[in-house]
């Protein structure tokens, strides 16, 4: 079944969109998810739903029984879309980490993104644990051969607890202006070591909140 879109009417109007959807297909199975179903009932003017949370394997596998990496993620968009639809006012992100995967299969995903103006990717290298550290820390400042295993070590130290990812939304607009400035090319798909394309979803969303809606809202919770 389709899900139910709410709309609101102003007189004499045709029905308005109240949110804007935000899609977004996750690599990880827990840490991305949770981050961003984190930031689910912030605002109403935000939807958000994790594509594999909706469409099983089963259901990818039945349109395409190849399991490669770019048909595969691009194949459970496809499946989701035809499931739940997608207004020309939502959005369709891909939140992709580097270290499972090589330039050409990235290339196709972020080729496949330009066909239409409301697809995006946003790339992390190595994994989307860079973009969780740049909430917590100005720069990663750790020495040697900086690993996923490694960042994920050093953001369970952060809280105690280990990592809940309601600790990270409040410092979202700081995460954003930490990783622009890592990212010396902004119009190119694939970010450098240790820098992370994620702040363009973050951009996005936070524009969609209101930066003082944003404040205020986290300020509350």
């Amino acid at each position: 079944m389709r899900k139910k879109r709410s709309y609101q009417r102003d007189s004499g109007q045709l029905p308005l969109r109240d949110y804007t959807l935000f899609a977004i297909a996750c690599e990880g199975s827990k840490t991305e998810p949770n981050y961003f179903r984190s930031m689910q009932g912030l605002s109403s003017r935000i939807s958000i739903d994790i594509i594999e949370q909706i469409v099983s394997e089963e259901e990818a596998l039945s349109i395409n029984a190849n399991k490669s990496a770019p048909n595969w993620v691009l194949d459970r968009a496809v499946r989701y879309i035809e499931k739940e639809g997608l207004g020309k006012e939502d959005q369709l992100w891909f939140v992709i980490d580097t270290d499972r995967w090589n330039e050409e299969q990235l290339r196709t995903i972020a080729n496949y993104c330009k066909k239409y103006p409301n697809w995006h990717v946003a790339l992390s290298n190595p994994c989307f644990e860079v973009w969780l550290y740049l909430h917590k820390k100005i720069r990663i400042n750790l020495s040697g051969n900086v690993s996923c295993k490694r960042l994920k070590r050093e953001i369970g130290n952060f809280d105690k607890g280990g990592y809940q990812a309601e600790l990270y939304i409040p410092f979202l607009p700081e995460a954003i202006v930490r990783a622009k400035e890592l990212d010396k090319h902004p119009n190119y798909f694939l970010p450098e070591k240790l820098s992370t394309k994620v702040y363009q979803l973050a951009e996005a969303l936070l524009k969609t909140i209101g930066e003082k809606r944003f404040a205020f809202l986290v300020s509350q919770s």
